[in-house]
């Protein structure tokens, strides 16, 4: 209940990206392998907006093996956090790009933006499917072992969207 409740209050606290351990088994092994064999000089560069609680568009459809740099941007007056573990454990991540940084040899399971912030993420999808995305900033979102629960916001506003990956 301790170990809990301190998740809880650390959750509340943080107002950056979630990422998770590199050598997690959960996500695509063997990443920077993947990043390193595709062409970067071709990527397709794609946009999310964030705005009046809507991703925009909600359906991004992807190809497998081909990279990609996703820019997002919060055009909204409040945080979002574009929540999407089950996408990110099938991508290669090569890097993160924030106004103030560059992050790499991470895993990653969500974006918080603040209002008005722009991020980018450069991967490579690895397997195919639909995976969801919600805009799940909220208490459900636990540092042991990122569960989600009903609190997170996605579920009870309706803000989603999906990537599509296809062959």
């Amino acid at each position: 209940m301790a170990l809990t409740m301190a998740a809880l209050a650390l959750n509340a606290c943080a107002r950056t990206d979630v990422y998770a351990r590199l050598g997690d088994k959960l996500f695509t092994p063997d990443q920077a392998e993947i990043v390193d064999a595709v062409d970067w000089e071709n990527v397709e560069v794609f946009q999310i907006d964030i705005r009046q609680n809507e991703f925009r568009p909600a359906i991004i459809h992807l190809f497998l093996g081909e990279p990609y740099i996703m820019v997002v941007e919060n055009r909204d007056d409040r945080s979002h956090f574009l929540y999407a573990p089950d996408f990110f454990k099938t991508v290669a991540i090569r890097k993160i790009v924030t106004e103030k940084e560059e992050v790499s040899d991470v895993n990653l399971l969500g974006l918080v933006l603040k209002p008005g912030e722009v991020k980018e993420v450069h991967f490579v999808p690895v397997r195919d499917g639909w995976y969801d995305f919600e805009d799940g900033f909220g208490p459900g979102i636990f540092f042991t072992g990122l569960v989600v629960t009903p609190f997170s916001r996605g579920n009870r506003n309706g803000v989603v969207g999906a990537f599509v990956v296809e062959e």
